[in-house]
């Protein structure tokens, strides 16, 4: 009995010792249990704000969704004008590769142009140096065809005015003194007078052309112991004279002719030289005669 009480005793001594080591773990459970609520709490405050984020997230999710849906479309559309621009380039494309083709065959044409351009501008530079070279020619006959019209109209002129031929009288006036100086004879009764070179107002020829004339005269009068004289002069220059004496008191004649060389403007004319005279009356004695042989 005492040995079951003995081991009772150890049993329960067991007991009180396991009891006291169970209380000691339920103290360390209740504060591992206060550990665990305060973690659960915290555990709990993180759960509702992990759910309040999952809400933020459910919504920004939803939102990206939504933008999925438009960027999914936009990518479809996207891609549709895609397909379309491709289309657009390809077609560009061919019209680039047509057009090379056009560019191509028009840089031949050019090329061809240009030759012929080439050419043109060749024989347009030709045709000016034969322009040029009738042009100068055309100048050059031009030239010659004035000179020649000239020619023609100072021949004209000159054989107009190479039809020169005079001859004149003295009036019947009787005797003609000269006085103390020298007296102009003025032929004043035309017999004939082309090319009115001789003026019967002055008594002066003047050569209407350059050439060679040749002049006559005839003068007379009546010598009874005196003397006659008659010269010529060429623009107041002395050239000749004629002197003769006689006293039968018979008519007397001095005649004599002379050819000159006269310019144009040149002047001729007869003078009785001081103290001389000569005579004519309705006999018509007394002459001036002259004409152009040839122009120079």
């Amino acid at each position: 009995m005492k040995t079951e009480v003995m081991n009772l005793t150890k049993d329960n001594a067991a007991l009180e010792t396991r009891l006291a080591a169970t209380v000691t773990d339920v103290e360390d459970l209740k504060v591992d249990s206060a550990a665990h609520e305060q973690e659960l709490a915290a555990l709990k405050t993180r759960l509702a704000a992990s759910e309040t984020g999952i809400d933020d997230l459910k919504v920004e999710n939803a939102a990206q969704e939504t933008r999925l849906a438009a960027s999914e479309a936009e990518v479809i559309n996207l891609t549709k004008e895609n397909a379309a621009l491709e289309t657009r380039l390809a077609a560009t494309v061919t019209e680039v590769e047509e057009l090379k083709m056009d560019s191509a065959a028009h840089e031949q044409e050019l090329a061809a142009l240009k030759t012929r351009l080439a050419a043109s501008e060749t024989g347009i530079d030709d045709l000016k140096v034969r322009n040029a070279a009738q042009e100068a020619e055309l100048k050059a006959v031009k030239t010659r065809l004035a000179a020649t019209e000239t020619e023609v109209d100072n021949l004209e002129t000159i054989t107009e005015k190479s039809k020169v031929a005079f001859s004149a009288g003295l009036p019947d006036a009787g005797f003609i003194w000269a006085g103390s100086n020298h007296l102009n004879l003025v032929f004043g009764r035309i017999i004939t007078n082309v090319g009115q070179a001789y003026s019967s107002t002055s008594g002066f020829f003047t050569a209407p052309v350059r050439g060679v004339y040749y002049f006559r005269f005839t003068v007379m009068d009546n010598l009874d112991s005196r003397g006659m004289a008659i010269n010529m002069f060429k623009n107041g220059q002395y050239l000749m004279g004629l002197y003769e004496y006689d006293n039968d008191g018979n008519y007397t004649y001095l005649s004599s002719g002379l050819t000159l060389q006269l310019e144009v403007g040149d002047e001729v004319n007869l003078r009785i030289p001081p103290g001389h005279r000569v005579y004519d009356d309705h006999n018509k004695y007394c002459n001036f005669s002259g004409f152009l042989l040839f122009p120079l």
